[in-house]
């Protein structure tokens, strides 16, 4: 059987940062701080309900997560009861002082994410930190034999290096996923990617990169082949859980840091269905309007209600809603239709070839 739905929180626990990114998705900023969820707040509202509801992993993210002054007190509440931790990181406090901390707090428990989009000058421009130094920070981490994943924002401005960096991650032999950018709290519209973007310049390189597998979309596996593959039924509810695959709306959910429950980080401030500090979270999950239609994919809009490929793929949420206004739409940036019947039948062959790669990592 395939894990629930809602197996990962993604929380992000502070909006204070020690980075000024440009085109930061969380709106933080160094120097002005802000006011966090008090510590017993968490506890209570969040990791408790959270457990019982079944979630299985927490990604502590901000802001910068490690600026909390309870960040270990946190993690260690969240470990003793029974959570996967990871941690999403700008870098800068992951000390070797702090990753022996960290370590001796939680053992084998910790996955550390760190932000590249690419491998140039260009990184800086977009990360606030440059290439080099995300380089010595994951010769840091493995060093001490943390776990690794790298986070790779893709967009306008590495459209043209990103099959450069997609070799150099798998030379690092490296796991990854890409997310895609989004004008959540800033005004680039110009920097989203485009359907013509999505097909030229960065989808040729995710289907054929087994270590990126974790999360992109249009994602071409044919429902049987995922069975087939990993032994597991798919959901009810028509999406895959075990693992997740495509658009992880319904395997995920994220909670901004004034509390507020959204399907996705990546639209936490805009799209959300209630505040956990004052309403119950199984309510919101399981109740509310905005999750019972987001992950019922039968009742999604055009062409992704439809689509062979619905209970694997899905189609980008937050695509929908930041260039159509509707979560629900059809992911404008899939080019399914524009597709001949053999160039999709190649597709769905190297994409289950590569899943079935994907999905043997991860029993490692």
């Amino acid at each position: 059987m395939g894990m629930r739905k809602f197996h990962t929180l993604y929380f992000e626990a502070t909006r204070n940062c020690n980075l000024n990114c440009k085109y930061c998705s969380t709106g933080s900023s160094c120097g002005k701080q802000r006011e966090d969820i008090a510590f017993d707040k968490i506890v209570s509202r969040i990791f408790e309900p959270s457990k019982i509801l079944g979630t299985q992993s927490i990604s502590f993210s901000g802001g910068e997560f490690l600026l909390r002054p309870d960040h270990i007190e946190l993690l260690n509440v969240a470990n003793q009861m029974g959570f996967s931790i990871s941690i999403v990181s700008n870098g800068i406090l992951l000390s070797d002082d702090k990753i022996s901390e960290l370590k001796a707090l939680l053992g084998n428990n910790l996955y550390v994410s760190l932000g590249l989009n690419s491998f140039d000058s260009e990184n800086k421009d977009t990360r606030d930190v440059s290439n080099d130094f995300i380089i010595k920070a994951i010769n840091r981490l493995q060093k001490h034999n943390v776990r690794l994943n790298i986070c790779v924002t893709i967009g306008d401005f590495n459209k043209d290096s990103f099959k450069e960096t997609v070799a150099a991650l798998q030379k690092m032999h490296l796991p990854f996923n890409r997310i895609p950018f989004v004008v959540r709290n800033c005004n680039a519209s110009k920097l989203m990617l485009d359907k013509e973007m999505l097909r030229n310049c960065f989808h040729p390189y995710l289907t054929d990169c087994y270590n990126g597998h974790v999360s992109f979309v249009p994602y071409f596996l044919n429902p049987n082949d995922y069975e087939l593959i990993t032994g597991n039924k798919l959901q009810e509810d028509g999406y895959a859980t075990n693992p997740t695959v495509g658009c992880w709306v319904g395997s995920y959910y994220a909670i901004n840091p004034e509390g507020y429950v959204s399907p996705c980080p990546l639209f936490a401030d805009s799209v959300y269905a209630g505040n956990v500090l004052n309403e119950n979270l199984e309510d919101i999950l399981f109740k509310s309007e905005l999750f019972t239609r987001i992950t019922d994919r039968k009742r999604l809009e055009g062409k992704c209600g439809s689509c062979k490929y619905t209970s694997t793929c899905g189609g980008c949420r937050v695509m929908a809603y930041y260039k159509t206004g509707n979560p629900f739409a059809e992911d404008p940036t899939c080019f399914i239709g524009e597709l001949s019947d053999d160039e999709q039948i190649d597709l769905e062959k190297r994409t289950a070839h590569n899943f079935k790669n994907y999905n043997r990592m991860l029993k490692f």
